[in-house]
C-alpha cells in the first residue's frame, strides 16, 4: 500500500531549465575570459553529450570538458558563477521568473497531501528550502531532504533510505517522482521504491542503461500523476 510520495524539485515541480540556461550564460562568459572560445550554443550541445554519460552533475561536467580538464580553470569558473547565480536566485521575483511552476502543481499537492505523506528528495543547494517557500509549496511537505544539507548526494541510495526512515515508511510503500533516470529512478528502484519519471528538458534525452533505470510509469507532466495513482490503486501496485 502506497503511503508516501517523494518529489524531486527542478524539472519536476517547476521548470528550472531557464535557470540552467542563465547559469550557462555566466559559464560561457567566464570560460571566454579564461581564453576558451565557448558560446551558450556550444554549452547546450555539450549538455546533450554529458546527459548520455549519466554524470551526476551536469553543469560541473560541462565546465570540466570545455576547459579541457584544467583544474585551475574549472575551479575559477565555479568560484565565479555559482555565487552570482545563487545571489540572483535568492531574489523571489528573479527566482520565479527563471523557475516557473508547472501547471496544476498546487492543486495536485493539496489533493495528495490529504491522502499521502509528502516529502522532497532534491539534489540541490540549501537555498532550495527558500525556493519552496517562494512557490508557496513548503507547507505541503512533512520532510525536505536536500543533498547539500544532508551531505548525501544523488544517486546515493542513503538519501532515499534516510527519507523513508524519517517518514516512518518502508521503501516499498513509498514512491519517487523525478525527471532523471540516474539520480531519481535508479536509486529509488534499487531500494524498492515505486518510481515515476516526469519527462522534462533537458533530461528527457536519457535512455535506460538497464532494467534498474526503468521507471514504473512515465508521464509528460507532474499533474498526470493522478492517473498513475488511480491505476496504482486499481491494481494494487505497478511493476517496472
Amino acid at each position: 500500500m502506497l503511503k508516501a510520495i517523494c518529489f524531486d524539485l527542478g524539472s519536476t515541480l517547476w521548470d528550472d531549465y531557464p535557470s540552467e540556461l542563465h547559469h550557462w550564460e555566466h559559464v560561457a562568459a567566464a570560460l571566454q575570459e579564461l581564453g576558451h572560445d565557448v558560446s551558450l550554443e556550444q554549452i547546450i550541445a555539450e549538455s546533450e553529450k554529458v546527459i548520455e554519460t549519466y554524470c551526476p552533475s551536469l553543469t560541473r561536467s560541462i565546465i570540466w570538458r570545455l576547459c579541457g580538464g584544467r583544474r585551475e580553470h574549472y575551479d575559477a569558473v565555479l568560484k565565479r558563477t555559482v555565487p552570482l547565480v545563487l545571489e540572483r536566485l535568492r531574489d523571489k521575483q528573479e527566482f520565479l521568473r527563471l523557475n516557473p511552476l508547472f501547471p496544476g502543481v498546487h492543486d495536485l499537492l493539496e489533493e495528495l497531501s490529504q491522502h499521502y505523506l509528502l516529502a522532497v528528495i532534491s539534489q540541490n543547494f540549501v537555498e532550495a528550502q527558500l525556493w519552496l517557500e517562494f512557490h508557496d509549496l513548503d507547507g505541503y511537505f512533512l520532510l525536505v531532504s536536500i543533498s547539500a544539507r544532508e551531505s548525501l548526494y544523488k544517486p546515493d541510495t542513503r538519501l532515499f533510505v534516510n527519507t523513508c526512515t524519517a517518514l516512518g515508511v518502508e521503501p516499498a510503500s513509498a514512491m519517487m517522482v523525478g525527471d532523471r533516470l540516474d539520480n531519481d529512478i535508479w536509486p529509488a528502484n534499487r531500494i524498492g521504491m515505486q518510481t515515476v519519471r516526469v519527462l522534462a528538458d533537458p533530461y528527457r534525452l536519457q535512455q535506460p542503461r538497464y532494467h534498474n533505470d526503468v521507471p514504473g510509469a512515465t508521464i509528460e507532466a507532474v499533474a498526470q500523476l493522478r492517473e498513475v495513482l488511480k491505476e496504482n490503486s486499481a491494481c494494487g501496485t505497478f511493476t517496472r
